[in-house]
């Protein structure tokens, strides 16, 4: 399992590492810099610091990790008053990590949240196992959504990788197959609740999938716009390219 850290006035001591090494959580060293582009494959993130000197460094973060993540965020910082543990709150933090919180501590607080990942994460594979047949088996067969490896090939080209989110838009349109997904549908899916500007949030996702699913060799309309109403992943024309030979 994956872990991310992003220290800023203040690190963790050596001996945190250790504990979470005991339970196979590896531990990645982030940076304010450098985190988006490093988040697309960890499941949980702990913010270190302190909040009299990081307090907006930190609001930054929490924002961006909502817009481009769905990792499990705490903070862990000293000096944090009520009033802004409820701003880190309200801007997505998962929880606050009490100052006095001790490795032992803080080694269950992430395994008995990785355990729970990995227990939704398995019940959403077998969401999957039903769709077939539902919306026609010959369409579905040309895609494969694999949850395990976050990806999805489609007509038997190269599985193309995709970031928790854009796999979790995508399998939402895939259940829907050929049929509309409102904007307020997809954002319920994704987030469990309606967000603020999510009809840009969810129409950036859809552009980052049609780039990767256009250079695996396919049409990038195979996701179609269906104006001022959502999306729809059309399986029922030719959606393969034509190259020039």
């Amino acid at each position: 399992m994956l872990a991310g850290v992003i220290s800023l006035s203040e690190n963790f001591s050596e001996s945190f590492f250790d504990k979470l090494k005991e339970k196979d959580i590896d531990v990645v060293q982030l940076t304010p810099e450098d985190f988006e582009e490093k988040i697309s494959k960890i499941e949980v993130v702990i913010i270190r610091g302190n909040t009299t000197k990081d307090a907006a460094e930190v609001c930054n973060i929490l924002i961006k990790l909502k817009e481009k993540s769905d990792a499990h965020v705490w903070t862990f910082l000293s000096k944090t008053p009520q009033m802004m543990r409820s701003v880190y709150l309200q801007l997505g933090a998962l929880g606050i990590v009490p100052e006095d919180c001790q490795e032992d501590e803080l080694q269950l607080l992430i395994s008995n949240n990785l355990n729970k990942i990995n227990n939704l994460s398995n019940d959403f594979g077998k969401n999957q196992e039903g769709i077939s047949g539902e919306k026609g088996k010959e369409s579905l067969e040309r895609v494969v959504l694999n949850s395990r490896n976050l990806s999805v090939q489609i007509l038997g080209n190269e599985e193309i990788s995709l970031t928790k989110i854009e796999y979790k838009t995508l399998y939402v349109l895939y259940k829907n197959l050929n049929t509309t997904v409102t904007y307020s549908e997809i954002s319920e899916e994704i987030w469990k609740k309606q967000i603020r500007d999510s009809k840009i949030r969810i129409a950036n996702i859809i552009f980052h999938l049609r780039k990767k699913i256009e250079a695996s060799g396919i049409l990038p309309d195979v996701i179609r716009t269906v104006r001022s109403k959502g999306y729809m992943l059309d399986l029922s024309g030719d959606i393969r390219k034509h190259r020039e030979v």
